[in-house]
């Protein structure tokens, strides 16, 4: 096959999909961009990660420190900063919900440190804290 007739037959396959996902509802289409979400990452990560961006208040035993979250999942979040923890480090956060005046607190293992911050797997304590957090990922 050409690569001329892989091109042509890829934007009938798109011209389809979009054609099908404009006769669905909104409803529908959300559902189906959930599971093809899935669907990509599968295999690439347990959780599917959402952007967040929010002020953060985290401590270990060595302090307490403010920066800003850069993205979340049901299994952790990451956390934007430039001070130097180590990998197995456990600590404790708490972040809002938006648009309410309750926050989340939950303890972590840093799990990842990159240059521009660390990934930190939860340690969820109990079923309502993996509640709120499945909820405040509905929300976002």
């Amino acid at each position: 096959m050409t690569a001329f007739s892989e091109k042509s037959n890829e934007l009938s396959v798109i011209d389809r999909l979009h054609d099908l996902i404009r006769m669905m509802s909104e409803d529908e289409q959300r559902i189906l961009l959930k599971e093809l979400e899935q669907r990509v990452l599968k295999g690439r990560r347990e959780h599917y990660r959402k952007s967040f961006l929010t002020a953060v208040d985290y401590s270990n035993q060595d302090g307490v420190y403010k920066d800003f979250t850069k993205d979340i999942s049901f299994g952790g979040v990451f956390i934007e900063t430039s001070t130097p923890f180590s990998v197995g480090q456990e600590i404790s956060l708490t972040f809002p919900i938006p648009n309410q005046q309750k926050h989340i607190k939950v303890t972590g293992e840093i799990a990842r440190i990159s240059d521009q911050g660390i990934g930190v797997k939860f340690k969820i304590a109990n079923e309502d804290q993996g509640t709120i957090i499945k909820t405040l990922l509905e929300m976002i």
